[in-house]
């Protein structure tokens, strides 16, 4: 017999590798069943929980279309003319505009001092049940409006109110901070804090003969605004559209419907208040010049009569009617020219005062030189002034178009000064024209063509001052008009189902943290744990097969098979006497050598289990040999006598082998060699020829021998009988072997130090056994 072959088990990264036992993983986390019933029940508890103290959330929304200032659409204009809106992926910058202006600070911290939402009142009712009050609190912390613009932190006010009315007050800064603290006062109370004097009295809500547990959450205008603008989503509602919609995410409907209906209001409102101050101006410098001009037509006419009293004329106009018929064009034409060249100079002295640097100017040039300019610069004040709404002074954009507006403001100034020269060279020419008219007709008297300059200089001024009451008028219907900036399309909604808590995704989380925490805690303590604590484990890290496992003892005795007994126990080491039965090959194979890595395995309880099992088979001869001469267990285990016994052979050369076998007590087919007194040199002693000579004589008596040896990871005792065995039972034990005990195992079978070996786990726990238990109850073991 080939004894030193090696054995043929993979290793266990290979095995591992070639399959996956999905039942070998759903036992081992079977064994943490009551793990994953915790997992879930917690699991589940907080998140019905959750859902049980969190308050619905609903989505409100509103959309609004925007239009210009005479109300027509801005992507929807039929001029025809360059839109910008082209090169922004068809959003017009208009409404780009309007979003910011719509979303800013000031228009979002005024929403927040009209509605009072500095100020949050929760009421808590029992355990973890809040109810959150909107406007019907009955109690209310109220305080100047000068107080909120300038509070720059939050406070929190807890006020507990019992039956009769007594209040007490515990105003927090933080969580540990304590600001005032009040006993036993009645409301209304002035409560002084460091930041101002704050009034917590009772509301028309109030219930007399009630208690109350109100907390109010006190911010400033500044502060709270803030919170709001991160809340408010405000964007444009489709590509290509004019449209803007309004978002917000509220558990109390009311609210935040007042909150976006509250926005768009006050929007229009300062669309509306914006126009108007633009218009005042306008107005303001229209009637300035009105008055100018009047005064000079008033003036014209008193020059007139005056010339006509002196020169003692009635109708000059009739009277010259015949003789400057031929000069009439060349009059209108210089009338026209001189109208113009006013209204050249007022726009350039528009421009040049500093008080208007930043309106629009109100004339319309003619000359095709200015035009285009006063247009350019009109369209450059009015995108200044609506970004002016939401932009502060420091605006690079804001910046940008001050730049552009100096270089605009001078192209403007040029080119009013060469139409005005344009004006004058026309004006000379036509002068030219009329004098050479005049030399033809020297008949007409001096005082016609004085008269006629006189009725020429009156025209001028008529035309100039009907010019500035049409531009009056219009500017007054502009600001008589009260169309708002903004076309409300829907007022603010709320959504039919809260967009949360998701109760489906809430359950959903729920069940996956409650699979996920119990296997990472099952797989973070197998990581950690140096120990295995099943046969499934061990064939996971061993490279030699497991032949079996043996449950924990719970008898007294130490030797639990028996004949007759037909306990769990007693099956499992049956089952492992077929094991071995299957690694001794040929008749001459009978010696069994069973070992451990360290002491308080099981070694000695298994060899003297096995060798009883083995000697319940019919007909069948064993022998159960002591070998651990260092720490000898089998007399007192088995209660046999402890000398003589192996040790006392093996140093007395003529001391016979029926002189040191014992017979076990109850069981005619076991014959126990125990191990004897300790020796001095007991590793000299096993590697004597007596050591040889006893087990050949035990082989030719026994059909069975079982020797009971030293662990081999404290002495070296037993690789000198190892040769001599025809198999190796190597124990181990549950959560006590250690894992390297086991790489141990391993690398002497790899070396081929020990041959032919089998490995089983004792102490095993019966709740992680998934065979061998059919027939057997829990009271088995008592038979």
């Amino acid at each position: 017999m080939d004894n030193s072959s090696p054995n043929t088990a993979p290793e266990p990264a290979q095995a591992a590798a070639s399959s996956f036992d999905a039942g070998k993983l759903l036992r081992k986390l079977l064994r943490y069943w009551w793990l994953f019933v915790l997992s879930f029940a917690a699991c589940f508890g907080i998140a019905f929980f959750y859902l049980n103290v969190t308050p619905p959330v609903f989505l409100i929304r509103a959309s609004v279309l925007v239009g210009d200032d005479d109300g027509s659409s801005t992507a929807k204009k039929a001029s025809g003319g360059f839109d910008i809106s082209s090169i922004m992926g068809g959003v017009s910058a208009n409404v780009q505009d309007e979003i910011i202006v719509m979303g800013s600070e000031s228009l979002v911290q005024q929403m927040v001092e009209e509605l009072g939402l500095n100020v949050n009142y929760s009421e808590k009712h029992g355990f973890m049940k809040h109810e959150q009050h909107y406007r019907n609190s009955p109690i209310v912390v109220e305080a100047p409006k000068e107080l909120y613009d300038t509070l720059s932190t939050a406070m929190v006010f807890k006020i507990k109110c019992d039956k009769m009315g007594r209040a007490d007050i515990k105003v927090k800064k933080s969580f540990f901070n304590t600001l005032v603290h009040l006993k036993g006062v009645q409301l209304p109370v002035s409560v002084k804090t460091p930041y101002g004097i704050f009034s917590v009295q009772k509301s028309n809500f109030y219930v007399p003969g009630k208690a109350y547990n109100i907390t109010a959450s006190v911010k400033g205008y500044v502060s709270k605004a803030e919170d709001y603008m991160a809340d408010v989503d405000v964007q444009l509602y489709a590509k290509k559209s004019d449209g803007i919609s309004l978002g917000i995410t509220d558990s109390n409907v009311q609210r935040g419907r007042d909150i976006l209906n509250t926005l768009m209001r006050l929007y229009n409102e300062k669309g509306l208040k914006d126009k108007d101050t633009q218009a005042i101006a306008t107005g303001k410098f229209i009637d300035d010049r009105i008055n100018l001009i009047y005064k000079d037509l008033i003036g014209s006419e008193s020059e007139i009569e005056a010339y006509k009293k002196a020169h003692n004329m009635v109708d000059p106009e009739i009277q010259g009617k015949a003789v400057i018929g031929k000069q009439t064009a060349s009059e209108n034409a210089i009338v026209a020219l001189q109208t113009q060249y006013r209204i050249m100079s007022m726009i350039r002295d528009f421009i040049a005062n500093p008080a208007n640097k930043y309106n629009l100017i109100p004339f319309e040039a003619d000359s095709t030189a200015a035009s285009g300019s006063v247009a350019a610069y009109n369209r450059l004040v009015t995108e200044r002034m609506r970004l002016a709404e939401s932009a502060k002074d420091d605006n690079a954009v804001m910046h940008n178009i001050d730049k552009q507006l100096a270089v605009t403001r001078a192209n403007v100034l040029r080119g009013v000064k060469s139409s005005m020269q344009a004006l004058n060279i026309r004006l000379a020419q036509a002068e030219s024209q009329e004098a050479a008219a005049s030399d033809k007709i020297s008949q007409v008297p001096t005082t016609e063509r004085e008269t006629r300059a006189l009725y020429r200089q009156q025209g001028i001024q008529n035309e100039l001052y009907t010019y500035l009451l049409q531009k009056r008028e219009e500017n007054a219907l502009k600001l008589a008009s009260t169309t708002p900036k903004a076309k409300i399309v829907d007022k603010a909604y709320a959504s039919s189902k809260p967009v949360k808590p998701k109760v489906p995704m809430v359950l959903f989380l729920a069940l996956c943290m409650a699979v996920f925490i119990p296997v990472t805690i099952i797989y973070l303590l197998h990581m950690l744990n140096t120990k295995f604590s099943s046969q499934d484990d061990l064939e996971e890290i061993s490279a030699v097969p497991v032949i079996g496992h043996v449950h924990h003892n719970r008898h007294k005795e130490a030797l639990v098979v028996r004949q007759g007994k037909t306990s769990a126990i007693v099956e499992l080491f049956r089952y492992l006497r077929n094991n071995v039965q299957f690694m001794l090959t040929g008749p001459e194979a009978k010696v069994v050598l069973v070992t451990s890595s360290t002491s308080g395995e099981g070694k000695s309880f298994v060899s003297s289990n096995l060798a009883a099992s083995f000697a319940l088979l019919e007909g069948k001869k064993v022998v159960l040999v002591g070998m651990d001469i260092r720490s000898p267990k089998l007399a007192d285990m088995l209660h046999l006598k402890p000398l003589p016994g192996v040790t006392s052979y093996l140093a007395k050369s003529d001391m016979r082998l029926d002189e040191i076998v014992q017979h076990m007590p109850g069981n005619e087919s076991l014959d126990v060699i125990v191990a004897g007194a300790v020796p001095p040199n007991p590793s000299e002693l096993l590697l004597g020829d007596r050591t040889g000579k006893l087990i050949a004589e035990l082989r030719e008596r026994y059909d069975y021998v079982i020797i009971d040896s030293a662990p081999v990871a404290q002495v070296s005792d037993t690789f000198s009988v190892a040769g001599m065995a025809d198999a190796t039972v190597y124990v181990t034990r549950a959560n006590y072997t250690k894992r390297s005990m086991v790489k141990l195992m391993n690398r002497l079978v790899a070396t081929k130090r020990l041959a032919n070996v089998g490995a089983i786990v004792n102490d095993t726990k019966p709740s992680q056994d998934n065979s061998y238990g059919y027939g057997y109850g829990k009271n088995d073991d008592d038979k």
